[in-house]
């Protein structure tokens, strides 16, 4: 199969996006033009050289501190009420471009407040910005995932999800909030000081995932597992080296959110041989392929299909099954089966 042929059966595929932050998948051309509207964010340049600040690049970018500052430049721009419904809107309509007919996109709320508005307020416009896609597009579903910082801490974790639940998918007519995350540096913030918070979560009726295993090693998957109750994890790059684990993820019908391109970057593992999907595979455990930042990481849903099926070796009923696995790993109740025809 030649790489127009592998792509045209990729497009094909009914995919879901499972982990898509909001901040890493602004459209740079919107983010140039509100540089250009506000202030400069960074003098001197011109687009180009712009895109370099939003953008991993092979040849400056070393290492996870370079990926994180990536981040910088959008958050100058996403403090306002108009601005993220719009963002939302357009990574609607490029996650639709891709194929994507299931998106879930995640939100700290609270860093987009830092120019006045509520943490409400921040999760009311995203919601506006998919359902107004949505109502264009009667075949695309989508959803809120909510991230609580470690570094914040559980107390601010309850807080949050308080500060929510009015934007809960069920109180609207649409995409609403429908999932809960823990993300940042796992270290020094185990998951068990997230146990109230997810507890409350559940309560709440949202879906639990949790970043974990993708900076540290596998006994941060174990300590999710063991005391969060996550339907997914984000990312689990570390688990692929405890079979034990393994058999546990399997188990429990846990499914596993891989981002290839941005562990790549991120230094979760140094090279697309090194991901463990191959290994979640063969020990039974679900999984979906994710961008993670698809502006950040340059990328989109149907390449990170193409890299899993070109490293690996996957059949087209290998991708089927990660495709089906997606979609019935998400979040969104409206998602329904899988599409016919979607796996043979």
């Amino acid at each position: 199969m030649n790489r127009d042929d592998r792509r045209r059966f990729l497009r094909s595929l009914p995919l879901a996006e499972l982990h898509r932050h909001f901040d890493g998948a602004c459209r740079p051309a919107t983010l140039w033009e509100y540089s250009e509207q506000y202030y400069r964010a960074v003098p001197g340049l011109d687009f180009e050289e712009f895109r370099h600040y939003l953008q991993w690049d092979d040849a400056k970018d070393r290492n996870l501190l370079d990926y994180l500052s990536k981040f910088d430049v959008p958050l100058q721009y996403t403090q306002f009420y108009e601005n993220i419904k719009r963002i939302a809107y357009e990574i609607a309509a490029d996650a639709y471009a891709e194929g994507i007919r299931v998106l879930e996109l995640r939100t700290n709320p609270i860093i987009h407040r830092r120019a006045g508005l509520s943490t409400r307020q921040v999760v009311h416009a995203t919601r506006k910005g998919l359902a107004r896609f949505g109502e264009e597009h009667p075949d695309f579903r989508a959803g809120i995932n909510i991230i609580a910082m470690r570094n914040h801490g559980g107390n601010l974790a309850r807080i949050l999800l308080r500060e929510v639940i009015g934007e809960k998918a069920e109180w609207h007519g649409g995409p609403g909030v429908i999932g809960f995350d823990i993300a940042g540096a796992e270290a020094p913030f185990p998951p068990i000081l997230f146990v109230k918070a997810y507890e409350l979560a559940a309560k709440m009726g949202l879906g639990l995932t949790v970043h974990a295993g993708e900076a540290a090693g596998p006994e941060r998957v174990w300590e999710a597992v063991e005391n969060l109750g996550p339907r997914r994890i984000g990312h689990g790059t570390s688990a692929g080296r405890d079979p034990e684990l393994l058999k546990r993820l399997a188990a429990d019908g846990i499914v596993v959110e891989c981002c290839l391109t941005s562990n790549v970057h991120t230094g979760a593992i140094d090279r697309y041989l090194d991901h463990p999907l191959p290994k979640f595979l063969d020990a039974g455990v679900r999984v979906a392929l994710c961008t993670d930042n698809p502006t950040v990481s340059n990328t989109d849903l149907v390449r990170e299909y193409e890299i899993a099926m070109t490293t690996f070796g996957f059949s087209e009923n290998d991708m089927r099954r990660i495709a089906r696995q997606g979609w019935e790993g998400s979040f969104v109740a409206e998602a329904g089966t899988f599409p016919a025809g979607g796996e043979r």
